[in-house]
């Protein structure tokens, strides 16, 4: 055999669900070589990859070698996998930390563990929609599932019906969703066939080892950026559209609004897209530009979402850039349907599948009807409210309804302790960040980690109790800068008498009524979406 023959490389690209790749590796066709690295990652990193997976975001590819291999029992951390001979074993070249995280994550044969034993035990909070490693004192939340059960439906479905919150509609959804969102996500594979190992490990060196990793900026410089006066570059985009006055949005809230602008799936990997068509994003930074400024605005404007860390979620924000780029002069009519659709789905999202819901709206924008595409997307969500909307137990201003009650709490118009003025909420976050967010019962509460419990104000070194009680001694508990801030006479009385937990729950009772009310506004649950009477008479050729 020539060394040109020996050296040739068979490339094949092509995609796994999650499912599909354990089932893989619980078969024994999946194997990792000697020379690899040892194991590495952390809980932290565990963590991280499975919130990454659960969210959607990318989380790279699987580099692997199709060739013979022996019997053998594979371990992966605590997993071990009785594997037979194969003649077309997939042997990783890339990707063993991730495979590892999975396997070791999903398909464990013994009981979770509820204690840290090892870097893979991770729980599923229904209630947060977060990620956990269990505590050391191995005392779970009622509401924590263990990942394990997330792999298979039927599994899943089984143990959520001897489950404490069986009876639970949301928590269950939350679960159900979490199983499918990971079973159903899809990791790129590129397979290589070649007899020659040492061309693999050569492979495996310059992915891993070279000596300059090329950085997130780097990449995308080298995609997108030339020199030109407008933006080229995500990171670029993002600092032009931070003029905007409502936040920098983040570059990967830019790639999926950008991948949307172009008629893409969103909810695939940038990776799956360039596998497609090298020049899928040729030049579209600048191109995306317009038509995210719109989608921007809108949400200041008209959504009355004064910032972007006060988003819920960041699909209206895709869907949005590709319907400005669609129809950049919407008429009147069509932006006051595009707000009710905005807030139905940050409302009433937990109904559907938001996968499912973000691929089958991008897909409803097109043509040139701006008006018939808005039925479209009304249709696509529930258009009657349904139960109402519920604080959840802790504070996450990463975490939707978090993000809710805070916008709910803009909504008011908050004003200014000291002078009354009113305060420019996207200015405050834009300075503050999240110390915006402060908290008004600092000492310990069994409800100090609600929602509840925070309000918006610039820091200051005194506590915001103490800065409350000064202001009810001295404009009484009938103010309107209490009043702006969602405390009314009742919540203050409370808080004047130190009765923290009574106080929290009045206010938490108040922040709902307050999200039921931006919902009947907003959301315009229950009312008529027809079309703009021209568009009809039109329609009817009157």
């Amino acid at each position: 055999m020539t060394a040109s023959a020996k050296n040739r490389l068979h490339l094949q690209a092509e995609t796994s669900t999650i499912e599909g790749l354990i089932r893989q590796v619980k078969r024994g066709l999946i194997r990792v070589p000697d020379f690899q690295r040892p194991l590495q990652w952390e809980s932290e990193d565990v963590k991280l990859f499975f919130d990454s997976v659960y969210k959607g975001y990318p989380v790279g590819s699987f580099l692997m070698r199709r060739a013979y291999a022996p019997a053998s029992v594979i371990k992966y951390g605590p997993v071990k996998v009785s594997a037979p001979e194969s003649n077309s074993a997939l042997w990783v070249v890339d990707g063993q930390q991730r495979l590892t995280a999975l396997t070791a994550g999903l398909a464990r044969d013994e009981t979770m563990p509820t204690t840290p034993d090892d870097p893979w035990v991770l729980y599923f909070d229904a209630q947060a929609q977060t990620f956990h490693a269990p505590p050391r004192s191995g005392v779970l939340p009622s509401t924590w599932v263990p990942i394990t059960q997330l792999l298979d439906a039927s599994t899943l479905s089984e143990w959520v019906f001897n489950w404490k919150h069986s009876q639970n509609q949301e928590l269950r959804k939350s679960i159900f969703d979490a199983g499918a969102r990971i079973r159903q996500y899809e990791i790129p594979l590129y397979v290589v066939e070649t007899d020659d190992e040492n061309l693999l490990r050569d492979i495996f060196y310059r992915i891993n080892d070279s000596g300059k990793k090329m950085k997130w900026k780097d990449i995308h410089d080298a995609l997108f950026g030339r020199k030109s006066d407008e933006p080229s570059t995500l990171s670029g985009l993002a600092d032009e559209l931070q003029n905007l006055g409502v936040g920098r949005p983040s570059e990967e809230q830019l790639l999926s609004a950008i991948i949307a602008f172009k008629g893409l799936d969103a909810t695939r990997s940038i990776s799956e897209h360039y596998r497609r068509d090298t020049e899928v994003l040729r030049d579209a930074v600048n191109d995306a530009l317009p038509a995210l400024r719109q989608a921007i605005t809108f949400l200041k404007t008209h959504a009355e979402i004064p910032h972007l860390r006060l988003l819920p979620r960041s699909l209206p924000f895709f869907v949005l850039t590709k319907f400005f780029g669609f129809y950049p002069e919407p008429n009147n009519r069509t932006l006051n349907l595009l707000v009710r659709w905005t807030w139905r789905t940050l409302l009433g999202i937990k109904l559907v599948n938001e996968r499912t819901l973000l691929r089958h709206s991008l897909d409803a924008i097109q043509g040139s009807d701006s008006e018939q595409t808005i039925q479209k997307l009304l249709n696509e969500i529930p258009r009657t409210k349904g139960s109402s909307f519920t604080l959840p137990a802790k504070f996450d201003a990463r975490a939707a309804d978090s993000r809710i009650a805070l916008v709910a709490l803009s909504s008011l118009h908050p004003l200014n302790l000291e002078n009354e003025k009113p305060i420019d909420i996207a200015d405050l976050v834009e300075e503050y960040n999240l110390r915006t967010f402060r908290k008004i019962i600092s000492r310990g509460t069994t409800a100090n980690q609600s929602p509840s419990n925070r309000i918006l104000l610039p820091p200051t070194s005194r506590g915001v109790w103490r800065e409350l009680v000064a202001l009810i001694h001295q404009q009484g508990l009938d103010s309107k800068v209490l009043r702006s801030h969602c405390i009314d006479r009742n919540a203050a009385e409370l808080l004047l008498e130190e009765k923290f937990d009574e106080f929290l729950f009045c206010r938490q009772k108040l922040l709902t009524a307050r999200v039921d009310s931006i919902g009947a506004r907003l959301a315009a649950w229950g009312e008529n979406d027809r079309p703009s009477i021209s568009y009809i008479l039109q329609q009817t050729g009157e």
